[in-house]
């Protein structure tokens, strides 16, 4: 017998931290470095093709960093707790997503509950892409659900423009411009793709089995996650030269010296552009036509459509994808705020829904649907929350 009696969760806070001040699309550059006193040769046409006009890094104007990855954590953590009914004392979990966090041990909750302080407390630290702040997520909220905790924090936090100075990639880019070679190119284009794509930022949610008194909570009524890397190759990674065959040799923990990771360029989160535009897509709506099919995700019942897109360029094929799975969601609805505050990977699905939350246009009764893909090796999650 279960001593644990089952429970509603709702979120009743949230919180955010935006490092700096606003940088837009021609000041990006400055802040972050040009690589080998050269401006880059991508920058103009990713930016154009991503619709970002707005971030912010931990980096002050001469690029020295101001924040640590936990560090940001902390401070939206300490925004939810003030908007909260409850105090930092009163939480029994603690879950924390990350890319790439400030130490390699311990790990990231851990540190941040040492910021935070409160009391003892239940930790979990989620490593992934912007999929690690979706499961910090679902594991406090189950936390909840199951009846251990009564109140759970989760949040998702990114600094990753400590990685994208361009001091970072000097040897990266030594390939003459004039070089024709398309696989390095293509090589270079991989890492520096993702230095116009990616922000800092950190957000929080505080999860309760009670509702608020006489302001707005959100109900959590699902969340569901599905994985399909048995199916599809590493998209997104860090740390491999081959990142489709991993193994001892070609991975940065089998270097001689961190001299040679960095001239193998194992300290560069790359993406593949041409894996990521074939089936990002298509995993996303062929999960949410699962969804439907048990009954979950009803799109004429949707309010609010919060998708974690990393780009515009994908909002529309989106759209359009959704329709054709049967799955019509009305332009209306979709809520992001993409191009004002950055693509901050874990972060994006708690700093989206702060931002609704409390910008008093949500009403009781409606009901909100977040999607949050992560590229890496494709997963998804889905989550309905119904406004009480």
């Amino acid at each position: 017998m279960s001593i644990y009696t089952p429970s509603n969760a709702y979120i009743t806070a949230t919180g955010e931290f935006l490092p700096g001040e606003v940088i837009d699309n021609d000041h990006m550059e400055a802040v972050l470095g040009l690589v080998n006193d050269q401006p880059s040769r991508f920058r103009r046409r990713i930016l154009q093709s991503n619709g970002i006009k707005q971030r912010h890094y931990a980096l002050d104007a001469s690029g020295q960093p101001t924040h640590m990855t936990e560090e940001l954590a902390a401070l939206a953590i300490q925004q939810a707790i003030s908007y909260a009914s409850i105090t930092l004392e009163d939480v029994q979990m603690l879950s924390v997503g990350t890319t790439i966090p400030d130490l390699l041990a311990p790990g990231i909750a851990s540190m941040v509950h040492g910021r935070i302080k409160g009391g003892p407390m239940d930790i979990l630290s989620c490593a992934g892409i912007c999929g690690s702040g979706a499961a910090a997520f679902k594991a406090a909220a189950m936390s909840v659900i199951s009846g251990q905790h009564k109140a759970a924090i989760s949040c998702g936090t990114e600094r990753p423009s400590v990685i994208m100075q361009g001091k970072r990639f000097s040897k990266e880019s030594t390939l003459d411009r004039t070089d024709s070679r398309l696989s390095e190119t293509y090589n270079y284009f991989s890492a520096d793709f993702l230095r116009w794509m990616l922000s800092d930022g950190a957000g929080a949610f505080v999860i309760q089995d009670t509702p608020n008194d006489g302001r707005p909570s959100l109900k959590i009524e699902w969340i569901e996650t599905t994985s399909y890397a048995h199916e599809l190759p590493t998209c997104m990674y860090m740390g491999t030269t081959n990142p489709n065959q991993p193994g001892i040799g070609n991975t940065w923990l089998h270097q001689d010296s961190l001299g040679e990771v960095d001239n193998l360029g194992l300290l560069l989160l790359r993406q593949d552009t041409k894996l990521l535009g074939e089936n990002i897509v298509r995993i996303v709506t062929d999960f949410a036509k699962t969804l439907a099919k048990q009954g979950k995700l009803i799109a004429d019942e949707v309010d609010w459509f919060l998708p974690h897109i990393s780009s515009f360029f994908f909002q529309e094929k989106l759209f359009d994808a959704y329709a054709e799975q049967g799955i019509p969601i009305a332009k209306e609805k979709w809520f992001t705020n993409l191009e004002t505050k950055g693509n901050t990977g874990a972060a994006s699905m708690y700093i989206m829904l702060h931002a609704l939350l409390y910008s008093d246009q949500i009403k009781k009764g409606e009901k909100v649907v977040m999607m949050i893909p992560e590229s890496a090796r494709f997963s998804v999650t889905y989550a309905q929350l119904t406004v009480v």
